[in-house]
């Protein structure tokens, strides 16, 4: 719901870069594994003091904060989501 209305609210823009800005874009984008344009987004509401939900630490924090509480523990719920364990995927290779 949210990326539907950022992307409905969002217009393209094309800008010139130099080459060192395309590199450096480039380069925080692949270390991020992210789109570059989802780089200079954040650079330019960075630069202009626009704040996001993004520049909140505490909000994912908040947002996922007893998301597991009914679950029995975190084992318990890894094997209920992925099945067998580690060790037993290994001993049925015979590793």
């Amino acid at each position: 719901m949210i990326l539907r209305c950022m992307l409905w609210c969002m217009r393209r823009t094309q800008i010139y870069l130099t080459d060192e800005q395309r590199s450096r874009v480039a380069e925080r984008a692949r270390e991020r594994g992210c789109a570059q344009s989802q780089v200079i987004r954040e650079l330019l509401d960075r630069g202009l003091g626009i704040e996001t939900e993004s520049d909140d630490p505490v909000a994912a924090i908040l947002e996922t904060a007893g998301l597991l509480a009914g679950e029995d523990d975190w084992e318990t719920w890894q094997a209920s989501v992925r099945g067998r364990s580690a060790d037993q995927r290994l001993a049925a290779l015979d590793l």
